[in-house]
C-alpha cells in the first residue's frame, strides 16, 4: 500500500473521532471550518461539471467524496440537540467506509502485483514481446538474443525454439518482418551448425543496407559476378560485432564458391565493391580453397602496436610463439618448426618496414626455445650489432657469411656422428641444441662475385639437408630470388611449412615475386608505408592539400604459411637508431645467458679450423701470395681447409644482338634470322631495328638484311654519308 493511502486512512480515523465529538459542542469556529469545507467542495465539483470533460468530473467526484459526505454527516450532528448514540455510529460507519474506499488516491493507486513480469527487461524482452504478440511461429519462443552492432543499433540474431520433439515451423519472412517493423530483405532464418530442426538462427539486419540494396544485392552484382572480385561466390553467413577495446566495430562475410572451385581473390576489386581504399587498411580477405572470409572495419584495426614480452615469445603447448596482434585483436602465431620438422622460414621486407625488429623478435623466439643462432648480413648494421649482443654469432659481409656456411656444413658431419651414437635424427632429445641461421639481403650475398656461387651452393644443402642435424636457415631481405639455388624447387616445399612472414613490400611487386615462391599463391594485400596515406582524386580535383600524413605502418604485414595467410602487426620491441638504450633485454632470457654449441661441437670445429673470427682473411706467406695447403687427409678436413675461392672470370653474356651480328653473314630475311636466333619475335625485331640505327646492319629492301660494309668495301671517292 502506498504511503499516501496510508496517510489518507489516518486522517479518516481522525476526522470519524471528530464527527462523533465536535458537532453537539457549542464550537461556532468549528462549525463554520466545516461548513467552508463540505461547500468549498461542492463549488469545485460544480466547476468541474462546466467543463463537460465527463472522465474528470468522476474523478474530481471520487476524490471530493469524503469531504462532501463529512459535510453532511456533521450538519446531521449539529441539528440534534444533545448527543445520542447514532450520531457516534454514523462517525464512526463514515470512517469506516471512506477507508474502504479510499476516494482520493485509488484513481492513482495501482496495488502491488505479485506475479512476474512475463517477458525480461530491456531489448531482449522488446524482440520476445513483439514476437510473442505477432504469432509469426505459434508455440515458438526465441533465445540467446544478442545485439550485433551496438546498444544504438536494431540489428540482432536470436535463436527460434520449438517445443521439444517438434521442429520450427516454416518462417514467413513478411511476417517476421512486419512483427519487427523492417524491411523484408533484412530478415533471414537459417540453420545452426550441429543442431537439429527444433532450432533456427533468426537475423535481423534492418541497417546493415547499402543504398536501398541488401548486402546479398551488392554481393551478387559487385562480388560475385564473372570478373568481380570473388568470382561464382555467394554469402554463407554475415555477423556484425560491436567495438571491442583497441578493437573498431567490424561486420563479417562467410562466403564460398562451388565444390571443387578455389576462391580467387582480387583485394583491389573487393575494396572498390565496398567503398573503402586499399590505403585504409580497413578490409582484410582471407581465403582458404573454396571458403573466403572477409572482414570490414569501421577504422583501420593495426594502428596500435603491443609490446613484445618473453610470455609473448615462449612457445606455447604446440610449439607456437606471438609474433604479432592479427587483425581481429587475436595472436597472431607462428610455429618454431614446420611440420616436417625444418627450422627454416623467410622475412621479407623493404626498408622502414620493421623487418630489423622483427628479425630481432625471431631471435629472442629462438634463445627462449634454447636454440642457439648465428646472423650474418650483406652489410654492417648497429641494430643488428645489439642483436648480435644476445646471440651466439652475428657479422656481416660476403666473407663471414662464407666462414659460416663452411663451418655449418662441418656441423653436419660433428652431428652426424652424434647422432648415430644418439640412435635418432635432430629431436628435442638431441645431445645438442638446434642452430638457426639467418641470411639478412640474401640476394646481394649470393650475388658477391668472389664467394656468392658458393654461399648459395651451401645454402641449398643445408636448406635440403640441415633437418636431420637440427640446423635452419630463415632467408631475409627486401626481396628473394632463389634462382641461383639448384633445388629452389625443394628449397620452396621445405620453407613453406616454416616461419613466414611479409611486411611491406616494393609498391606493385607482387607476393610471390617478392618471397621467390616461397609465399605459395597467398593473395596478399599490398601495406602501404602509412595508413591512409593516398588522397582521393575528388580531393585532388577539389585543391585539398594533405598537410597531416598517416600513421606509419612498421611492422604491419602478414604471417604466411603454405597457402594461409593473416594480417598482423608485429610486436613492438624498443630498438634506437641513435645508439641508446635498448629494449632487447626485456625479451631474451632474463638470466642473459647465450645459447651456443655444445663442446664436443666447438672442439671439433676448433680441430678443423672453423672456430675463429670469420672476418679472417686468407691465410698467406709474407710476400703476400697464397701460403700453399697441406692435402686433406679425411672429407671433413677437406670442408674445414680454407682455400680461397679462386676469381672467376666470368664469360661476356651472349645478348640477342650479338646473336644476329654472328648470323647475318649474307643476305638474309627476317623470318631466317628470327629462326636462327634464340630470342622471342618481338625482342628480334626491336634488336634487328637498333643495328640497322647504329649503322651495324643494312636494310636491303623490306624484310632483307644484309652485313654493314667494312671500311675495305667501300669503293674510294664515294660519300659513305
Amino acid at each position: 500500500m502506498p504511503t499516501r493511502a496510508k496517510v489518507e486512512m489516518a486522517a479518516y480515523g481522525a476526522s470519524a473521532a471528530a464527527l462523533a465529538v465536535v458537532p453537539s459542542m457549542d464550537l461556532p469556529a468549528a462549525h463554520a471550518a466545516a461548513a467552508a469545507i463540505s461547500g468549498g467542495s461542492l463549488w469545485w465539483l460544480y466547476r468541474k461539471t462546466k467543463t463537460r470533460d465527463f472522465a474528470r468530473t468522476i474523478k474530481s467526484a471520487q476524490r471530493l467524496l469524503g469531504p462532501v459526505t463529512a459535510g453532511a454527516v456533521y450538519a446531521a450532528c449539529a441539528a440534534v440537540p444533545g448527543r445520542p448514540w447514532w450520531e457516534t455510529a454514523l462517525a464512526l460507519g463514515w470512517g469506516g467506509l471512506m477507508t474502504a474506499a479510499l476516494p482520493i488516491t485509488r484513481s492513482t493507486w495501482t496495488p502491488p502485483n505479485d506475479t512476474p513480469a512475463a517477458y525480461p527487461a530491456g531489448f531482449t524482452g522488446l524482440v520476445m514481446r513483439l514476437w510473442d504478440d505477432a504469432e509469426v511461429a505459434p508455440g515458438t519462443w526465441l533465445e540467446n538474443i544478442e545485439q550485433l552492432i551496438s546498444p544504438a543499433h536494431p540489428d540482432f540474431t536470436a535463436d527460434i525454439v520449438a517445443p521439444v520433439g517438434k521442429p520450427v515451423p516454416r518462417i514467413d519472412p513478411v511476417t517476421a518482418a512486419a512483427a519487427f517493423g523492417v524491411p523484408t530483405d533484412s530478415v533471414t532464418v537459417t540453420d545452426i551448425p550441429h543442431t537439429g530442426p527444433g532450432r533456427m538462427r533468426l537475423t535481423v539486419t534492418s541497417t546493415r543496407r547499402s543504398h536501398g540494396q541488401s548486402i546479398e544485392d551488392v554481393w551478387a552484382q559487385k562480388v560475385a559476378r564473372p570478373g568481380g572480385a570473388i568470382p561464382g561466390s555467394h554469402i554463407v553467413e554475415v555477423r556484425q560485432y560491436p567495438a571491442q577495446g583497441d578493437l573498431p566495430a567490424r561486420g563479417m562475410i562467410l562466403a564460398a564458391v562451388e565444390p571443387g572451385e578455389v576462391a580467387r581473390v582480387s583485394h583491389g576489386q573487393l575494396c572498390s565493391a565496398f567503398g573503402v581504399e586499399p590505403e585504409e587498411l580497413r578490409l582484410v580477405a582471407e581465403s582458404r580453397g573454396r571458403e573466403v572470409l572477409v572482414t570490414l572495419y569501421e577504422s583501420a584495426p593495426l594502428k596500435a602496436s603491443r609490446r613484445a614480452t618473453r610470455d609473448l615469445l615462449t612457445l606455447d603447448a604446440y610449439g607456437r610463439y606471438t609474433i604479432g596482434t592479427a587483425h581481429d585483436g587475436s595472436d597472431a602465431k607462428v610455429s618454431m618448426q614446420s611440420a616436417a620438422g625444418t627450422l627454416h622460414g623467410f622475412l621479407v621486407g623493404v626498408t622502414g618496414s620493421g623487418k630489423t625488429v622483427t628479425l630481432a623478435l625471431m631471435c629472442a623466439a629462438w634463445a627462449l626455445a634454447g636454440l642457439a643462432n648465428w646472423v650474418t648480413s650483406a652489410r654492417p648494421d648497429a641494430q643488428m650489432s645489439a642483436v648480435g649482443r644476445h646471440v651466439d654469432r652475428q657479422g656481416s659481409g660476403a666473407l663471414f657469411t662464407w666462414w659460416m656456411l663452411k663451418t655449418a656444413l662441418a656441423l653436419m658431419d660433428i652431428r652426424g656422428e652424434m647422432n648415430t651414437e644418439a640412435g635418432h635424427d635432430f629431436s628435442a632429445h638431441s645431445p645438442y641444441p638446434g642452430l638457426v641461421l639467418v641470411l639478412d639481403e640474401f640476394n646481394s650475398l649470393v650475388n658477391d662475385p668472389l664467394f656468392g656461387d658458393d654461399i648459395a651452393e651451401w645454402t641449398d644443402i643445408l636448406a635440403r639437408e640441415g633437418r636431420k642435424f637440427g640446423i635452419g636457415i630463415v632467408f631475409a631481405g627486401q626481396s628473394l630470388n632463389l634462382t641461383k639455388l639448384g633445388g629452389n624447387a625443394s628449397l620452396r616445399e621445405q620453407v613453406q611449412g616454416g616461419i613466414g612472414v611479409v611486411l611491406r613490400i616494393s609498391g606493385g611487386i607482387a607476393a610471390r615475386q617478392a618471397t621467390g615462391g616461397l609465399a605459395g599463391d597467398a593473395e596478399l594485400a599490398e601495406i602501404p608505408d602509412r595508413f591512409n596515406a593516398s588522397m582521393t582524386l575528388l580531393d585532388r580535383m577539389n585543391g585539398t592539400a594533405s598537410t597531416v600524413p598517416g600513421d606509419p605502418t612498421q611492422g604491419v604485414g602478414h604471417t604466411v604459411t603454405g597457402s594461409d595467410a593473416t594480417m598482423m602487426r608485429c610486436l613492438h620491441v624498443h630498438l634506437p637508431k641513435d645508439g641508446s638504450p635498448d629494449g632487447l633485454g626485456e625479451i631474451f632470457p632474463a638470466s642473459g645467458a647465450i645459447n651456443t654449441l655444445t663442446d664436443r661441437e666447438i672442439d671439433a670445429l676448433t680441430a678443423l679450423g672453423l672456430w675463429h673470427d670469420w672476418t679472417t682473411p686468407p691465410p698467406s706467406d709474407t710476400d703476400g701470395s697464397p701460403a700453399p695447403i697441406p692435402a686433406p687427409s679425411s672429407p671433413a678436413e677437406s670442408i674445414a681447409t680454407f682455400t680461397q675461392p679462386p676469381v672467376h672470370t666470368k664469360p661476356k653474356k651472349t645478348t640477342v644482338k650479338d646473336q644476329i651480328l654472328a648470323v647475318v653473314t649474307r643476305e638474309m630475311t627476317a623470318k631466317e634470322i628470327r629462326a636462327a636466333v634464340d630470342a622471342t619475335p618481338g625482342t628480334v625485331r626491336n634488336a634487328l631495328s637498333d643495328l640497322l640505327a647504329t649503322g651495324k646492319l643494312t636494310q636491303v629492301d623490306h624484310g632483307l638484311y644484309a652485313p654493314a660494309p667494312t671500311p675495305a668495301t667501300l669503293t674510294p671517292g664515294l660519300d659513305t654519308d
